[in-house]
């Protein structure tokens, strides 16, 4: 379970202008999508777009936010079998990202993205934490995105502008647990 989450309702255009925003705060923001790579991992911070990727499971989409100034770990495993063998999974724990997972949803609905980073994580019976700067940054971005975010009717939950304004329209459901949540 990541240390730093928050969900919140993203349109696609919410979604980007958020990540251009963050982008803005401080240059060296890298984004990628998918969960397996092909070539050398350390490409997602130099040049992702020269990696061959997909995602993981059907219905869902995975965007990694990495540093050039705060992410100094990045790992990632090959799959020996299966249906990625050849290809190499990012390690969500060990990796310096925040990651934003969507779910698909049909046309008029839309679930809450989950944003998070992973601060810690376990080595046997040792809980390892992670650079100090990674930790630091990530727990800023993502407290700077939830100011940034009106809450829904459940607090928990924020909403972009647009998925915001479609729901008061009508021409939005904004669903989580399989419940319509009011804006």
């Amino acid at each position: 379970m990541p240390a730093r989450q928050l969900w919140a309702f993203l349109s696609e255009n919410d979604l980007r202008e958020l990540i251009g925003q963050i982008a803005a705060r401080e240059p060296g923001l890298a984004v990628t999508q998918g969960r397996y790579l092909r070539g050398d991992p350390r490409a997602l911070l130099g040049d992702p777009a020269a990696l061959e990727r997909r995602e993981s499971l059907p219905g869902e989409r995975r965007i990694y936010l990495l540093h050039r100034k705060y992410s100094a770990d990045i790992v990632a495993h090959l799959q020996p079998a299966g249906p990625f063998a050849g290809w190499s999974q990012i390690d969500e724990e060990k990796t310096d990202c925040i990651v934003v997972r969507l779910k698909e949803t049909p046309a008029g609905q839309l679930e809450p993205a989950r944003i998070y980073a992973h601060v810690t994580w376990w080595r046997a019976a040792d809980k390892v934490r992670k650079r100090p700067m990674f930790s630091i940054w990530a727990s800023q971005t993502l407290k700077w995105i939830a100011a940034r975010l009106p809450a829904t009717s459940a607090k928990m939950i924020r909403v972009g502008p647009e998925a915001l304004a479609e729901a008061k329209a009508g021409r939005l459901r904004l669903i989580y647990l399989y419940r319509t949540i009011p804006p």
